[in-house]
């Protein structure tokens, strides 16, 4: 590869097939029949449609991260942070596939199918894996017409709920052909397997791998967790404090906190606040609808924060966590929530309950119905306690857990070494 194609490979879906395998022939390999290997460790090729900084992003380094035995490359969008993903991830090689892209392009997406088929044929990788929705039926597909063993690294649903008509039909389709196709999935909550599971994934390729999330080490009192959150966002002592973890995007619906916040003052003497972590494109409009409400002085927009330990802080601190997305996998923030004691009110989307069942205290409401959101964020307000511990089980999320996740999964497909792996029950 040139140098002025380390971060984009320009050109036509030949030229971009050309510079990846020119690369990948520079340390010659042979794979024997046996599945063995002879010279330098295999690569595992890596596939995703955007590479930023969210929660897709982070199972891509926890699977690299499980297989260090592997060499690892990593093909990215157009759309992507490529300095982000060579500095996060130990992938040798990180290439952008400039015709892959989110939205929907059928010639992009044909030129996309056909680089990554051109690719994939040659039998350099003993499996792919793809990420995310666009990458995983493109790789799949290419992989089904002719390449290794695809497994699908899952961490939403692509159709069904707060999905458009078009999508579900489409996606349905896809996944109920691509799914019998598919020699593993790695899925991030048990609810969003049986998603799959119930258009016509084979139970027994869909396997529960968590995402990472960093999760408190220790925990303050909740009365110095209080005291440390109105010092750093000033919230003002003594009144309850509602907080919002995600992005201020469409999906997650923050808008609706402008709504739940002046429904909750109508109904609570104590005037909660709101806290908001988080950035987007939404957060211009959350800001004015605060404003326009008369809100703006009870709400605290904190952005973005980088240390996980202040997140931890902020939801240890809050009284009642608040999730409105329309759709989710297994929506990360619950688990932080249940891992600081700190009671949640979500919309019933796939892995609110999941959490419940673990331990967490939280109420899961219809999607939509924010009437019932404000009851149950009401409800839990009322019964505030300063004793609230942890009393969920987490161990599924610790990083050995997931390691071992990933590599009973993989090892399905490819020769693993058996040391320390922890197979998991099938989803049936």
């Amino acid at each position: 590869m040139t140098s002025t194609a380390k971060n984009r490979v320009d050109g036509p879906v030949h030229t971009f097939t050309r510079n990846v395998v020119a690369a990948l022939g520079r340390e010659p390999r042979t794979r024997e029949r046996d599945g063995g290997w002879d010279g330098a460790p295999p690569v595992v090729l890596h596939v995703c449609t955007r590479y930023q900084r969210g929660g897709s992003e982070r199972r891509i380094r926890d699977a690299m991260r499980a297989l260090p035995e592997f060499r690892h490359h990593l093909v990215v969008g157009a759309d992507s942070d490529v300095a982000l993903a060579r500095e996060q991830t130990p992938a040798e090689q990180v290439w952008v596939l400039p015709t892959l892209v989110r939205r929907l392009d059928p010639v992009r997406d044909l030129r996309s199918l056909v680089g990554l088929w051109r690719l994939l044929r040659r039998g350099d990788h003993p499996v792919v894996v793809s990420h995310q929705s666009k990458a995983g039926v493109l790789t799949r597909a290419a992989a089904a017409l002719g390449g290794p063993p695809a497994v699908h690294s899952l961490s939403m649903a692509s159709f069904g709920p707060g999905y458009g008509r078009a999508e579900n039909l489409v996606f349905r389709r896809l996944e109920r052909l691509l799914g019998r196709r598919t020699a593993a999935f790695c899925v991030v909550g048990a609810d969003l397997a049986q998603r799959f599971a119930a258009v016509g994934v084979p139970g027994d390729r869909l396997h529960v791998v968590r995402s990472g999330v960093p999760l408190p080490a220790a925990l303050p009192p909740r009365a110095e967790a209080r005291r440390l959150l109105d010092e750093r966002f000033g919230t003002a002592p003594g009144r309850p404090v509602v907080v919002y973890v995600g992005s201020l995007e469409p999906r997650k619906n923050p808008l609706l906190l402008t709504a739940l916040l002046r429904r909750l003052h109508d109904q609570q003497a104590g005037r909660p606040q709101l806290l908001v972590v988080g950035d987007g494109p939404q957060r211009a409009a959350l800001e004015a609808e605060l404003a326009s409400a008369g809100l703006a002085g009870d709400a605290v927009l904190a952005g973005h924060l980088t240390d996980p330990g202040a997140v931890h802080a902020a939801v240890r601190g809050a009284d009642v966590l608040v999730l409105l997305s329309e759709a989710e996998g297994l929506p990360q923030v619950l688990v932080q929530a249940a891992a600081a004691g700190t009671p949640y009110v979500a919309f019933d989307v796939e892995g609110v309950r999941e959490v419940l069942a673990l331990g967490a205290r939280g109420s899961a409401v219809g999607l939509g119905d924010l009437d019932g959101v404000v009851a149950a964020v009401a409800s839990w307000l009322s019964t505030r306690s300063a004793d609230r511990e942890p009393v969920a089980d987490l161990s599924s999320w610790s990083p050995d857990a997931i390691a071992s996740a990933y590599r009973a999964v993989l090892g399905r497909v490819v020769p693993v070494p058996a040391s320390g792996v922890q197979h998991l029950s099938s989803v049936g």
